[in-house]
């Protein structure tokens, strides 16, 4: 089932998501060495895609040149108390090289959500994590595991429906 989530975060990537703009209602924050503490949600960029085994969810921010992502899958029809099967973090402090990620993860253990409401005429997500990111030369090398750090964050955001 790993590498079936881990092929379909692949394919959310690929697909054009549009974000529902609420004013004042969309926060992204972070805590992180030498990181922006608040990414605003980039337009068009915050979204669900549903698949037959489960619902895909990608939350991208920026600040200044830096980008900050937030990637999960949920079960279909998840509900307020759901758990994420699989979760990943991503910070790219010059928005194109030089990523940290995290290198594995539990997405119930690493992603904890307060609010989730993915029907509806205006599907919504909040919650926060605490995970550990590493340096990545480049995404055809693995993680330098003596670089971790802990991470930690909130989002809630309105989301659209692909």
């Amino acid at each position: 089932m790993k590498l079936t989530v881990t092929a379909l975060f692949g394919a959310v990537l690929a697909l054009p998501v549009l974000a529902q703009d609420a004013p004042g209602a969309s926060v992204l924050q972070f805590d992180f060495p030498g990181a922006p503490k608040a990414f605003a949600p980039v337009p068009g960029r915050a979204g669900l895609t549903r698949f037959g085994a489960l619902d895909a969810l990608s939350i991208e921010g920026q600040a200044g040149s830096a980008r900050l992502v937030v990637e999960f899958a949920l079960p279909p029809d998840a509900g307020p108390d759901a758990a994420p099967i699989d979760a990943r973090v991503t910070f790219r402090p010059d928005g194109f090289t030089n990523f940290w990620q995290t290198a594995e993860m539990s997405g119930s253990q690493a992603i904890r959500l307060t609010q989730v409401a993915l029907s509806g005429p205006q599907p919504r997500i909040a919650g926060s994590f605490a995970v550990t990111l590493c340096a990545r030369a480049s995404v055809l090398r693995p993680a330098d595991p003596d670089t971790c750090q802990i991470a930690r964050g909130e989002f809630s955001t309105q989301l659209q429906i692909d």
